[in-house]
């Protein structure tokens, strides 16, 4: 089961930088607030749309924005935990989370319980030295 932490690593390395890739496109929110709130808008239609639809569009999508990345980052700090044979258990909450996200990342989640709650690999986690 060991043999499986490399590509888990690299499992984990890819689909942090697909999530990261998609919480970048939650800036569309963000242009589609700033678009709201533009003069441009304001002088193509007769009653402008509320100027809290642009700013809650705006707050929504960096909201989002930050999130997604938050999430990109972990994962992609977890394959480095897995490289690196260091926490175990965080890796493991890593997994989890991205078990919310359905196809992908409930593959990848589920393949890290099984690689990481396998006894041999506990052992060799258990053999790495702390920093």
């Amino acid at each position: 089961m060991n043999r499986h932490l490399g590509t888990l690593s690299v499992l984990h390395y890819v689909y942090g930088v697909f999530t990261c890739l998609a919480g970048a496109t939650m800036l569309a929110l963000v242009f589609m607030g700033v678009f709201l709130n533009s003069d441009f808008v304001a002088q193509q239609e007769e009653t402008p749309p509320p100027t809290w639809l642009g700013g809650f569009f705006q707050v929504f999508g960096w909201a989002l924005f930050v999130l997604v990345e938050v999430i990109g980052i972990l994962i992609i700090s977890s394959g480095r935990w897995i490289a690196k044979r260091r926490n175990r258990t965080g890796s493991l909450i890593i997994a989890g989370l991205c078990c919310l996200n359905f196809p992908l990342g409930m593959a990848l989640g589920v393949f890290t319980f099984i690689v990481l709650l396998n006894q041999e690999v506990q052992d060799e986690y258990a053999a790495t030295k702390p920093i």
